[in-house]
């Protein structure tokens, strides 16, 4: 199995504005949707995953304009852990995350008297309820009695979590704004790893695969969407599943997305042993560089080291032991 085969599924699609747009607004709070411009929605670069989370969690950044004016940032995270994490400190994770992302905007808006505002999402897909408090200060020992005297001063934010195993297929079929793909994907996190009557499940979503496989790109984004399902469902076979796509799509459909999908897997493998040497890579930087330098490795360091180039990293490994100082070793 491709490590990772949710965190592939969920970059590969919510990545591009068009098929996050309609995921976005269909979460996002009502008043929240109509005061975005969704035609300015942006992806943002870069990753705030600690590096220690990649092979459970994966992030995507947007941002999107107010209709009168302004930036606003919404942070999307995904959650696909097979099981819920175990720490309940999701919401102690996401304060991190957003201070790393105000960080970088300060960067760029150094005379800015007010930050964009971040709404911190995370859509779950597991097989048992979430157990964890939605609101940060649920996380803080603070006694009681003591609460509503200093709750005026406790950092208090909630995220807004998207389960879907909540969420009706009816629901995930609607939303004028969200694409066949989108949908697709939507419906397949929320039954393809659980369900082994999954098939049936797809023969009923088979207006909307016609409708993914009609539009731009839809032949490499059904094999992706195939590719996924053979991966999380051990009740599947891939013969089965063609013979429902055969039936359904024709044979000349079907032999196509199988064929772009044993590709994907094939280049699937060689990414995952590439992405597990840069992150062990990286890892052991982060280590080296902290041994050394204590405090100055900040969230902008880790930052810069999780969303550099391999041959970069591998640079700036080389030079650990030498250098005297941070910057001698990653620049300024």
């Amino acid at each position: 199995m491709i490590s990772n085969p949710h965190d592939l599924l969920f970059k590969g699609v919510l990545s591009q504005p068009e098929h996050a747009r309609g995921m976005l607004c269909a979460i996002a709070p009502a008043m929240l949707v109509e005061a975005l411009d969704w035609s300015t929605l942006t992806l943002q670069p870069g990753s705030f995953v600690d590096a220690a989370l990649i092979p459970q969690h994966t992030d995507l950044l947007y941002s999107a304009r107010w209709r009168d004016g302004g930036e606003a940032l919404v942070y999307l995270l995904f959650e696909h852990q097979s099981t819920p994490p175990t720490d309940g400190l999701m919401a102690e994770r996401l304060l991190r995350y957003q201070g790393r992302i105000w960080d970088r905007w300060r960067l760029d808006h150094p005379r800015a008297k007010k930050l964009p505002m971040i709404l911190p999402i995370v859509m779950y897909h597991g097989k048992t309820p979430w157990p964890e408090p939605l609101s940060f200060d649920a996380l803080l020992d603070v006694p009681a009695g003591l609460r509503p005297a200093v709750e005026p001063y406790l950092v208090r934010f909630e995220y807004v979590l998207h389960d879907l195993s909540e969420v009706s297929d009816e629901e995930l079929r609607g939303g004028a704004m969200r694409t066949a793909l989108a949908k697709l994907v939507a419906m397949c996190f929320k039954h393809a790893r659980t369900r082994a009557d999954f098939l049936q499940i797809l023969g009923r979503w088979m207006d909307v695969v016609r409708e993914v496989l009609r539009a731009p790109h839809g032949l490499e984004a059904l094999a992706q969407v195939m590719r996924y399902i053979l991966e999380v469902n051990e009740h599947v076979e891939p013969e089965e599943l063609q013979g429902l796509l055969e039936r359904h799509l024709g044979p000349e459909a079907k032999d196509a997305i199988m064929t772009a999908g044993q590709r994907l897997i094939e280049q699937g493998r060689q990414q995952g042993i590439e992405q597990g040497r840069q992150q062990g890579i990286q890892g052991m930087l982060l280590r080296q560089l902290r041994q050394r330098f204590g405090d100055a490795v900040n969230a902008q360091v880790e930052q810069r080291i999780a969303t550099a180039s391999l041959e970069q990293v591998e640079a700036w490994t080389g030079r650990v032991l030498s250098a005297a100082t941070l910057p001698e070793v990653i620049g300024d």
